[in-house]
């Protein structure tokens, strides 16, 4: 551990709060509502309800359960499921959430008990902690990586299911065309466990008691099931005598997929699925028609709508079977089909070795992490140039006393304390600097006198906020929420100011709103601002300014507000919010002018700045856009 971490434990950092107040019976569930209803497992989304009230809203936050220890970092409205959660908070504004949830993954234990294990267990659990702007820069680097890496595994997912498909496509094709059709029992037997044998008692030296929950990825794991005594083989030898391409089926759940037996294993058979025994066919044509579409479309039909689907056995034996009489066809289909699955179950298992490839660099980089050896030492030094580096032995003791006194900001204090500043406290941005760039803007409409009267100072503030917040280059503002987006008047007219002073442009007052006029010193100021500036900034401001010179002032607006509201959600804590959450902070949270605009706008505004083509998509630079102190 390096001399500026400190060893910690999570009840250091965290509080908790029991979700009494929070939680939602099942039976109140229905997807129609709003309000997310959460356990911290895997499908962490357990549903939603029409409640809206008791709905936890102190974000960012992590849910822990108390039976399972599995944690969800959560940055959206909810209730939860049961009162196993534990809601946990930050105890201060110096407590960065997103890094402790990722230590969280790193730093496990398992209980036999499992009784209120955060508090007798996890809490107490050390790991090391960081400086505060080194936090920032693991959970800003892990995110980079975690973006890759998920896109990766999207991709490899699309591809199971295209095998899916595939493997569906074969099936079909295969028994198509001119075929006999007969009820299956007269090709085989359905066998359905006695009752009997639906408990039979637990044998250390017994027989393997086969339930759907032992079929793993289309095999029997008997490392899974139950022993069972040798004596209901013994009574029921015939009844229970396996032979070569006998399969079953699940009869709850998943319905109909079959699994087919290995000899010379002995089973007996659990009441929830259905032994299968082919007789006048091919049992393997038999096996890949039962896991066609064709069966599972028969035992869908008549289904009533549940929560579970299940079927009795006589369905299974009135199901009707499309085959060829002639066993050399059928032989013939059967090596078809296998040539081309073949193939699949080739991919499929790549698929899977890659899957787990990435599952085990997930974990990876985690460990790295949170063993400070993710960082490059160029980023290290860069976290110790941050205006807030300290020691995090020193960070620790702030975080107790701030606990003590009960100091406790808001999220937008913390928000504001904890963002990347856009540009250096100690550094003063030039005047000049916003009108060389507001020069550039007005040269180029000037250069495309058919989009000329597009050319307003609002239009120019907007492009400003861009140029600042997303190439990254200071302009010396301080953005608030205003009606016609994020701006920084104020500032603008003191550019202005110097503008008219050195002769670089005038503001011209229009029948609505105002424009400007290049003066004589128009490349002057141009060139002073572009000589700042790297080549590769250069295109990227060009290219900015051309993508809105076809643009009016509300369709400036509207990007220009899109990009700073996405933008706080993200400094929030809100990793990857929603098109709905960005239009409810851009239109919503934001002035009552927006209301005016068309809303579908704002979606249209999204899903043009995500494209390959614009990419105007920000990545939680700068400080939070809020409010005026005061009401201008």
């Amino acid at each position: 551990m390096r001399e500026d971490w400190i060893d910690c434990t999570f009840e250091d950092l965290l509080d908790y709060e029991q979700p009494t107040k929070y939680i939602v019976k099942e039976e109140d569930y229905n997807d129609k509502y709003p309000t997310p209803v959460l356990t911290a497992g895997k499908g962490f989304i357990k549903g939603y309800t029409k409640e809206n009230f008791g709905i936890f809203d102190n974000l960012p936050t992590i849910i822990f359960d108390d039976f399972t220890t599995a944690s969800q970092f959560v940055n959206f409205r909810f209730k939860v499921k049961s009162s196993a959660m534990k809601i946990l908070l930050p105890k201060s504004n110096l407590v960065n959430i997103k890094f402790v949830f990722g230590a969280m993954q790193v730093n496990k234990v398992r209980s036999e008990t499992h009784k209120r294990y955060w508090i007798s267990e996890f809490s107490k659990i050390s790991f090391g902690l960081p400086p505060l702007s080194e936090q920032r820069a693991i959970v800003k680097k892990i995110e980079q990586l975690f973006s890759a890496l998920d896109a990766s595994i999207t991709d490899l997912k699309k591809a199971q299911e295209q095998l899916k498909i595939y493997r569906q496509a074969v099936l079909k094709k295969a028994f198509e065309g001119e075929l006999l059709e007969v009820d299956f029992e007269s090709l085989g037997k359905a066998i359905d466990p006695q009752p009997s044998h639906r408990t039979p008692p637990v044998d250390p030296n017994g027989i393997a008691y086969v339930s759907i929950k032992d079929v793993v990825n289309d095999n029997i794991e008997l490392s899974s099931a139950r022993l069972v005594s040798k004596k209901i083989l013994e009574e029921h030898l015939e009844r229970y005598k396996l032979k070569e391409g006998d399969f079953i089926i699940g009869k709850i759940g998943t319905i109909g997929n079959p699994v087919k037996v290995k000899l010379p294993q002995s089973y007996t058979l659990s009441a929830n699925v259905v032994l299968i025994q082919p007789g006048k066919i091919n049992p393997n044509y038999l096996y890949y028609y039962f896991k066609s579409n064709y069966v599972e479309q028969q035992f869908n039909s008549g289904k009533k709508a549940t929560t579970q689907s299940a079927f009795g056995i006589q369905k299974v034996r009135r199901l009707i079977i499309r085959y060829p009489e002639c066993s050399e066809h059928q032989n013939q289909i059967v090596k078809e089909i296998e040539s081309r699955l073949s193939v699949c179950d080739a991919v499929e298992q790549q698929i899977k070795t890659s899957l787990d490839k990435a599952e085990a660099l997930r974990q990876s980089i985690l460990k790295k992490a949170f063993a400070g050896a993710l960082l490059t030492q160029g980023e290290l030094e860069a976290c110790r140039k941050e205006p807030d580096y300290e020691p995090a032995s020193v960070l620790l003791e702030k975080i107790k006393a701030e606990k003590q006194t009960g100091n406790k900001k808001t999220e937008k204090e913390k928000a504001i304390l904890s963002a990347k500043p856009a540009v250096t406290a100690t550094v003063k941005i030039s005047a000049d600097i916003q009108a060389g760039l507001i020069a550039k803007v007005i040269r180029l409409h000037e250069d495309n006198t058919k989009h000329h009267t597009l050319l307003t100072h609002v239009k120019c503030e907007k492009l400003s906020h861009l140029v600042e917040y997303h190439l990254q280059i200071p302009l010396g503002r301080q953005p608030m929420k205003d009606a016609a987006g994020p701006d920084d008047y104020p500032r603008l007219k003191k550019v202005e100011h110097r503008a008219k002073m050195a002769g670089y442009f005038s503001v011209q007052k229009n029948k609505i709103g105002h424009t400007y006029v290049s003066g004589k010193g128009i490349e002057k100021a141009i060139t002073q601002f572009e000589k700042n500036l790297s080549e590769e900034q250069k295109q990227q401001v060009d290219k900015l300014l051309h993508l809105f010179l076809t643009f009016d002032l509300e369709q400036a607006e509207i990007v220009a507000t899109v990009y700073a509201a996405w933008n706080n959600l993200l400094i929030l804590g809100k990793n990857k919010p929603t098109d709905q959450e960005i239009v409810q902070e851009a239109r919503y949270n934001w002035s009552d002018r927006k209301l005016g605009l068309e809303e579908q706008r704002f979606y249209k505004a999204i899903e043009w700045m995500q494209k390959d083509t614009i990419n105007l998509v920000p990545t939680g630079y700068g400080t939070l856009v809020d409010f005026p102190k005061k009401k201008k």
